[in-house]
């Protein structure tokens, strides 16, 4: 049976294997012609194909791994309204590797990026601003992809030498387009603090900006309640003491920076203690899943359990009883909530001086490799009612509110009245557990 470009190129007068022959002069130019007609063509209106038909389309822009677990706290509060049709991208990226198939797996609508930014919508919302703006939609919605913003550009990545590294997010060159102007329609502020930073290093951003809390912390508060049914999900024991770990990316994380941290807890800690970690999803993705697995098969066959790449944390932070970690935003949420922290170290160069991670690393205890772990973990317990305070205070300016501000702001972008019933602020899914069978045990 011919194939079906045999069946096409023997219509046309030509041979399968033979010299491409024209038969209609000028040709070339017609085909030359109809493939600019067809890459400049809008994608093909689906709204007759729709079962429930749609007033105005969002389309959500994943650049990474962390952004989409970041998007997923409040992608939530349009996803009930069937006007409102939704659509994922994955955004090329340096870090974006995972994306693809962690939207496959939430069985979420896709399209490929080179469709995406040649669509028509009606909102864009994104937890990172590269490449936004090429989406063509009529307004765009930004939000941080952690706690805030507390890191400096790195030092490697600043374009400009000469001049002191802004904290990223807030800076001209991250809000700004080539003409001046801001890449985005409305830009979220966990916390009011932050405006002063961006009227400092960016005042032609500030009309954008909006102080909607930060969703993510509030879905932490809400899992609160549901210890218990975290520490079952997790395989804690009754009477254990579970110690929550938790690592950035880079090589100023604690991964990078105590590279035998996991192996001394394991060692150390008295036998009541359980040890789970979660990372950033940019260590995996950035060295690959299978190098991490392999990377940390003699401390998970010592009994350390990881969470899966892209599992949430929150889940993790309500089963704990203790925190290590390092500048990560983990750090300040777990902190706000009520954990005790223990700093594995400081990376004051890549932090910003005002931000509420600064503030925490100054009362907190750092990991000291000649003082007993349980000493420590004691000392951490000692800082927690300040932790508490500071984190908790600089987390959201309206703790327990982003839902309703930040759904507010959708639909005013989208020119649609709200619904009147409150959005919904759910717990979140236990988080999934790297399995033994990973090794191949």
């Amino acid at each position: 049976m011919r194939s079906h470009r045999q069946r096409a190129t023997a219509q046309n007068g030509e041979s399968p294997g033979l010299p491409r022959y024209n038969p209609i002069p000028m040709a070339n130019g017609l085909r030359r012609n109809l493939r600019k007609r067809v890459k400049n063509s809008k994608p093909e209106d689906d709204s007759n194909w729709a079962t429930f038909p749609t007033k105005r389309r969002v389309v959500i822009a994943v650049h990474t791994v962390a952004a989409a677990m970041r998007l997923k706290d409040l992608v939530g509060l349009l996803d009930e309204d069937p006007e409102i049709g939704l659509v994922y991208t994955a955004v090329p990226d340096r870090l974006g590797d995972g994306v693809v198939e962690l939207l496959r797996k939430w069985e979420v609508k896709r399209m490929r990026w080179a469709e995406a930014a040649d669509g028509d919508y009606d909102l864009a919302i994104g937890a990172s601003l590269h490449r936004i703006g090429e989406l063509g939609a009529k307004r765009t919605f930004a939000i941080a992809h952690g706690s805030g913003y507390n890191k400096r550009w790195p030092s490697w990545a600043w374009p400009r030498s000469d001049e002191k590294r802004p904290t990223y997010g807030l800076d001209r060159e991250s809000l700004l387009d080539r003409s001046g102007r801001p890449v985005v329609d409305a830009l979220n502020l966990s916390h009011i603090d932050q405006w002063e930073t961006l009227k400092r290093q960016c005042p032609e951003a500030t009309t954008a900006a909006m102080v909607g809390g930060d969703p993510s912390f509030d879905r932490l508060k809400v899992s609160l309640p549901s210890r218990q049914y975290y520490r079952d999900a997790l395989n804690v024991r009754n009477g254990q003491v579970l110690v929550a770990v938790t690592s950035t990316w880079g090589q100023q994380s604690l991964l990078s920076r105590h590279p035998g941290l996991l192996a001394r807890l394991l060692t150390e800690l008295p036998a009541n203690h359980k040890v789970i970690l979660t990372t950033h999803p940019a260590v995996w993705f950035e060295h690959g899943p299978q190098r991490i697995r392999t990377l940390l098969r003699d401390v998970c066959s010592a009994g350390l359990d990881v969470v899966e790449a892209g599992e949430p944390w929150q889940g993790l932070l309500a089963a704990a009883d203790y925190l290590i970690g390092d500048h990560t935003s983990v750090s300040v949420y777990g902190a706000a909530s009520g954990l005790p922290l223990l700093l594995s170290h400081f990376a004051e160069d890549d932090i910003d001086g005002q931000s509420v991670m600064a503030e925490l690393a100054h009362l907190s205890p750092h990991l000291d490799d000649e003082v007993p772990l349980v000493e420590q973990l004691g000392m951490a317990t000692a800082a927690q009612p300040d932790q508490q305070e500071v984190a908790g205070a600089r987390v959201s300016s309206i703790p327990g509110g982003s839902a309703r501000a930040l759904r507010r702001k959708f639909y005013e972008l989208l020119e649609l009245d709200e619904p009147e019933v409150d959005p919904r602020v759910e717990r979140v899914a236990p988080p999934r557990l790297m399995k033994n069978e990973s090794f191949g045990w």
